[in-house]
C-alpha cells in the first residue's frame, strides 16, 4: 500500500505555464531575433560576458537565460546551437539544483551586501572542469544605486568562466554604466495571432475543447505576454469544465458583450446620455467589471483615432479583422476631437478607479461629460461642440435639420450682406428618463441675451478674442481678427469690416459664424446672433475703439510674431483683467 505523501507527489498539478515552459531556443515563442543570435554565438564560441534581456513581462527572458545556460554547459550541443535537455548539466539546470548557474532576485538582493557575496560567488571555480557559471539577475532595476556601482567591475571584467545576465522590465532605470557593459536584446510583446496558435496547440495537448475566437480573445487580453495567456487559458479550461468558449472567457474576465463598443459608440455620437446610462446599468447587472470596460474602452478609442489618421490600420495595428472593422465603422461617425475627449475622459476615470473610487458612478460621470458636451465647461468640450457643428455644416442642409445640442442652428447663405446665427425653435419632445425609469431633466436650452449692449460686448471682448484665435484655427482666424464690434440691435451682435475681401470671407464661411456666436453666448450667459457688416474707415463707436479691456491694435498684432506669447497680456485678456503699471517717485 503506498503511502499518503507518495500519492500526493504522482498527482502533483503543475501550472501550465511552467509545465510547458520552454527547453531549447526553438520552443520560444516570438522572439526568433533573439534566440537565433544566441545559438549563433554559442556555437562559434562568442559568448558574451554580460546580457541585457529586457522586455515585457511573460514574454522569455528568464526562460531564454536558462536556456542559454544550458547550452553553455551542455555536452551533447546541437549543430544549431541548442542543448539536448538529456546530459548530466542539463538536467539539472532543468530541475533548479545546479551548482553552475545561480538565479538571483534583484528585488530581495539588492544591496551591497548582496553584490558582495555575488563577487565572492564569481571567484568559486565552476563545479566541473570546462563549465561556464551563469549568473541570472532578474528584475536587474530594482538595484540599488549603491548596490549597481559595487557590480560594476565585476560586470566589466568576470572571469572567462562566468557569464552575466540580467532581466529587466524597465530597463531605462538601470544605471548608464551598467547597460553599455552588456549585450542588450530586447524581447517583443508576442502578436496576438501567433499566441493564439501556440494557446491551440497547448489547448490540444491538455485535451481541451478550445473555439478560436476564444483563444483569439485570450491572447488579446493577455497583451503579448505568454505566461500571461497560459494562466487565462487554465482559468478559463477550469470554468467550462475542459471547454474553452467565448461566453467562459466573458465570464472568468468579466467582460462586457461584443456589442457594449458600438453601443458606446452610438450613445456618444447621437449625444445620448440616456443610452450611455442604460449601457452601464446592464453591465451592471451582468456582473461586468467596470474597471476592465473603462480600459477597454480606452483602448477601443485609441484603436478608432488610428483609424482616422492611419490609412494602413492593419500595419499598425496587431488586431483581428473584425476589430479593425469596427474601428473604422466608429471612425465614419465620430470626429477625431470627440474620440480624444473620449480618450481623456475614460483616461481620468480610469485613473480615479484604480485610486479605489466607487466604480459605477465615476463610469457614468465620465460618460455624461462626453455625451453631453453642454455640461462640461472646459476647453475641450468647447472644441468639441465646436467641431461637431463644423460637420453637420459640411453635411448639407438636410443635416442640419437633424436635433443637436447645440444651442446655435445654421442657415444657408443668401445674397444679403449679413449673415445671422438664430437659435432653433423650440420643439416639443418627451422627457427622457434614466435606467430605473425616473424622469431626468432635459437640458435648458439658453434664451437670447435681452438688453444687449455694446458695452457688455467690450467687456467680454478680451477673452473672446483670445479665446477664438485657437478654435479658428489659423485660416479663420486671420479673417476674424480684421472685425471689429460696432453695434448692437436687438439680441445681434454687428462686427464690422472694412475690407470686401474680409468682408465677403467672413460671409461665406457659416462655421465662423456659428464658432463666434457659439462664445460669445457662453461668456454672455445666452444665445447671441452675428452679423457681419461692410464698416467705414473709423469706428462706429467712439467706446468701441477707446476701451482699453479691448483686443491689442491690429498694427501691433501684425508685426509681433505669432510664436510669442506675452504672458502678462494672455492673463489680462483671459480674466479680464487692467494691466496697472507700478510708477516710483524720488523724493
Amino acid at each position: 500500500m503506498s503511502s499518503p505523501a507518495g500519492t500526493i507527489a504522482e498527482v502533483e498539478y503543475q501550472a501550465l505555464y511552467r509545465k510547458y515552459r520552454p527547453q531549447t531556443f526553438e520552443d520560444v515563442i516570438g522572439q526568433a531575433h533573439v534566440t537565433a543570435t544566441l545559438a549563433r554565438e554559442v556555437v562559434e564560441g562568442r559568448v558574451a560576458h554580460a546580457y541585457l534581456f529586457a522586455g515585457p513581462r511573460g514574454t522569455g527572458k528568464t526562460t531564454t537565460a536558462r536556456i542559454l545556460a544550458k547550452a553553455l554547459n551542455c555536452a551533447e550541443l546541437g549543430p544549431d546551437g541548442s542543448p539536448c535537455n538529456r546530459c548530466a548539466s542539463c538536467v539539472a539546470i532543468t530541475e533548479g539544483h545546479s551548482l553552475d548557474v545561480l538565479e538571483l532576485d534583484a528585488a530581495s538582493h539588492n544591496s551591497v551586501e548582496d553584490i558582495r557575496d555575488i563577487r565572492v560567488s564569481v571567484s568559486t571555480v565552476a563545479s566541473s572542469g570546462g563549465a561556464r557559471r551563469v549568473f541570472i539577475l532578474d528584475e536587474a532595476h530594482m538595484l540599488s544605486k549603491a548596490a549597481g556601482n559595487a557590480l560594476l567591475k565585476t560586470l566589466e571584467e568576470p572571469p572567462d568562466h562566468v557569464h552575466f545576465v540580467l532581466a529587466t522590465t524597465e530597463p531605462y532605470k538601470l544605471l548608464d554604466t551598467i547597460r553599455s557593459r552588456a549585450q542588450r536584446f530586447d524581447f517583443h510583446a508576442v502578436p496576438a495571432e501567433v499566441l493564439a496558435a501556440h494557446l491551440s496547440r497547448i489547448g490540444d495537448a491538455e485535451g481541451y475543447e478550445t473555439d478560436p475566437a476564444a483563444l483569439v480573445a485570450v491572447a488579446r487580453h493577455a497583451l503579448g505576454s505568454v505566461r500571461d495567456s497560459l494562466s487565462l487559458l487554465e482559468q478559463v479550461a477550469a470554468l467550462g469544465d475542459g471547454k474553452v468558449t467565448l461566453d467562459g472567457v466573458s465570464r472568468a474576465l468579466g467582460l462586457a458583450g461584443a456589442d457594449a463598443a458600438a453601443r458606446l459608440v452610438e450613445a456618444v455620437a447621437d449625444h445620448d446620455a440616456k443610452k450611455a446610462l442604460e449601457l452601464v446599468a446592464t453591465l451592471a447587472s451582468q456582473g461586468v467589471d467596470l474597471r476592465r470596460f473603462t480600459s477597454e474602452s480606452v483602448r477601443f478609442f485609441r484603436g478608432v483615432f488610428l483609424a482616422h489618421y492611419a490609412p494602413n490600420l492593419a500595419e499598425v495595428a496587431d488586431e483581428p479583422a473584425e476589430v479593425l472593422e469596427s474601428w473604422t465603422k466608429a471612425a465614419e461617425r465620430l470626429g477625431a476631437g470627440e474620440v480624444l475627449r473620449a480618450v481623456d475622459l475614460l483616461g481620468e476615470a480610469l485613473i480615479k478607479l484604480r485610486e479605489g473610487r466607487e466604480e459605477r458612478l465615476m463610469l457614468e460621470l465620465a460618460l455624461i461629460r462626453l455625451t453631453r458636451p453642454e455640461t462640461d465647461t472646459g476647453v475641450d468640450a468647447l472644441a468639441a461642440r465646436l467641431e461637431r457643428l463644423e460637420r453637420l455644416v459640411a453635411s448639407g442642409p438636410a443635416a442640419t435639420t437633424a436635433p443637436s445640442p447645440s444651442p446655435a442652428s445654421h442657415r444657408p447663405a443668401t445674397a444679403d450682406t449679413t449673415r445671422t446665427v438664430e437659435p432653433p425653435p423650440e420643439e416639443p419632445e418627451s422627457p427622457p428618463s434614466d435606467p430605473l425609469g425616473l424622469p431626468v431633466d432635459p437640458p435648458a436650452k439658453p434664451d437670447p441675451v435681452t438688453d444687449l449692449t455694446l458695452a457688455q460686448v467690450n467687456d467680454v471682448w478680451p477673452a473672446l478674442f483670445a479665446g477664438l484665435r485657437e478654435l479658428l484655427g489659423a485660416r479663420r482666424w486671420a479673417l476674424f481678427r480684421e472685425a471689429t464690434p460696432v453695434a448692437v440691435e436687438g439680441d445681434t451682435l454687428v462686427l464690422g469690416v472694412k475690407h470686401d475681401f474680409h468682408l465677403e470671407s467672413l460671409q461665406s464661411d457659416p462655421a465662423i459664424s456659428n464658432i463666434v456666436s457659439t462664445k460669445v453666448g457662453d461668456l454672455l450667459g445666452g444665445a447671441v446672433k452675428v452679423a457681419f457688416r461692410r464698416s467705414a474707415d473709423e469706428p462706429a463707436t467712439p467706446a468701441a475703439a477707446s476701451s482699453e479691456d479691448r483686443s491689442p491694435e491690429k498694427d501691433s498684432l501684425l508685426e509681433a510674431p505669432t510664436d510669442v506669447t506675452d504672458p502678462v497680456r494672455l492673463v489680462a485678456d483671459e480674466l479680464g483683467a487692467e494691466v496697472v503699471e507700478e510708477v516710483t517717485t524720488d523724493e
